[in-house]
């Protein structure tokens, strides 16, 4: 393999800090290849898209070429969704085209995601593949895989008030019955309907990774001579809140104060 032909395989970063060591001391004609050895690729191979309830709120993905254009380079694209996201519902694009600017290495793709398309909890996938135009594509960074889903600021005040049930393993509440929540800082507090020793369940939120988690509590008898029962949470992806459409739910395993064990599942309820 020649030296050009292995600096054509490098990465695009390494190749843009080159080229810019080159432009300070002046690059030799002999360094920059002409059009048909310049290879375009995706600065990295995938991200995450966060959409937020702004109607500016965009995601733009880095596409570069390896050498500096004397004209402007064309790039073309096909975009592919394994999950099933539908332009002008869950997304939208400009263009399935990106052109670089004489004189530039790199440009962007621009997405927007449409928060409006995200009920409830959806995520998608959009895969973004180079497919060629005035630059034929390099080899392994050819491919772009973005992750969109929506997103809303936490506030714990959302999650006081009126809940419908939506599931509760327990069996106290059946779906479509209405319960009431009260918080007091990250903390949702839920109530079986015990007669005796009463206690109210502590679902706590963590305010960076929203996740709930209930440390064990014995939540009271429903009897004056019956069993006192307990409830603890189990970390798993189906604890935690959406702020976005106000639903709390926390896998609760059951137990006694005996030290029995009853098996356990998901509570989960949305707000009215």
């Amino acid at each position: 393999m020649t030296m050009r032909n292995k600096t054509v395989l490098f990465s695009i970063a390494a190749l843009l800090t080159i080229c810019g060591s080159l432009i300070i001391t002046g690059c030799k004609k002999h360094d920059i290849p002409t059009p048909n050895q310049e290879k375009a690729g995706f600065a990295k191979s995938s991200d995450s898209y966060l959409i937020t309830d702004n109607p500016n709120s965009i995601y733009k993905i880095p596409v570069g070429i390896t050498a500096i254009p004397n004209t402007d380079r064309k790039i073309t694209f096909t975009v592919s969704s394994p999950s099933g996201a539908v332009s002008g519902q869950q997304y939208t694009l400009g263009s399935t085209t990106v052109t670089i600017p004489a004189g530039k290495t790199v440009d962007s793709i621009a997405v927007k995601g449409l928060f409006s398309g995200y009920a409830g909890s959806r995520k998608d996938t959009l895969i973004f593949k180079i497919t060629g135009g005035d630059v034929k594509p390099m080899v392994g960074s050819d491919q772009f895989t973005l992750y969109l889903q929506k997103v809303c600021p936490l506030n714990m005040g959302d999650f006081s008030g009126n809940f419908e049930v939506i599931e509760d393993w327990w069996q106290d509440y059946f779906p479509g019955d209405v319960v009431s929540l009260t918080v007091s800082g990250n903390t949702i507090y839920f109530d079986y309907p015990t007669a005796y020793n009463h206690q109210a369940l502590p679902i706590v939120v963590n305010p960076t990774t929203l996740a709930t988690s209930v440390v064990s509590t014995a939540f009271g008898r429903y009897s004056a001579s019956g069993t006192n029962y307990t409830a603890k949470s189990v970390p798993g992806v189906n604890s935690v809140v959406v702020p976005c459409d106000k639903i709390v739910s926390v896998g609760l395993s059951f137990g006694a104060t005996g030290g029995s064990n009853y098996g356990g599942g998901l509570l989960k309820l949305r707000k009215l």
